[in-house]
C-alpha cells in the first residue's frame, strides 16, 4: 500500500471541511451586513412648460405651448435653504429628488422667456413623488 494515499485522505478531508466552514462565515457575513439603503424616490416631479407659442388659440386647437428644456428648479426647506435643485429635460420634465416634508419650489428664470412660473408649495409623502407642473409665459399675445 502507498503511504502517500494515506496521507492524502485527511488532508483531502480537511481542505473539504474547511471550504464548508468558509463558506458557512460568508453566508453568515452576508445575511449580518445591513443592505444598502434604497435609493430615494420621494420627491417632486413635473412637466416645465413655456406658452402661448401661438398668437391665438382656437377652439378645439390643442394648447399652445412648448417643453421647456434647462428650466432650473430649486427646492427650499422652511428657513428657505436650498435642499434640492434639478434641471428639466428636453422633454421638460425633472425630478426633485427630496425627503418627505413641506417644500417650497422656486422656477428660476429662463433666457428667452419673459415669466418666471411661479413659486408654489409642495408636500412630499412616503410615497409616489408629488406632481407640480410649471408653467412659464412666453410673452406673445
Amino acid at each position: 500500500m502507498n503511504s502517500n494515499a494515506g496521507a492524502r485522505a485527511p488532508r483531502r478531508t480537511a481542505a473539504v471541511a474547511l471550504a464548508v466552514v468558509a463558506a458557512f462565515l460568508i453566508a453568515i457575513a452576508a445575511a449580518c451586513t445591513p443592505a444598502a439603503s434604497p435609493s430615494l424616490t420621494t420627491g417632486v416631479r413635473g412637466v416645465v412648460l413655456a406658452g402661448p407659442t401661438c398668437p391665438v388659440e382656437q377652439a378645439g386647437q390643442s394648447a399652445c405651448v412648448r417643453p421647456v428644456s434647462g428650466a432650473t428648479i430649486l427646492a427650499l426647506d422652511s428657513a428657505r435653504h436650498e435642499v434640492g435643485r434639478a434641471v428639466s429635460d428636453a422633454t421638460g420634465a425633472y425630478f426633485l429628488r427630496l425627503p418627505p416634508g413641506a417644500y417650497t419650489i422656486v422656477p428660476q428664470a429662463v433666457e428667452g422667456l419673459m415669466g418666471v412660473a411661479p413659486e408654489t408649495t409642495a408636500t412630499v409623502t412616503d410615497g409616489p413623488p408629488a406632481q407640480l407642473d410649471l408653467r412659464y409665459d412666453t410673452g406673445i399675445r
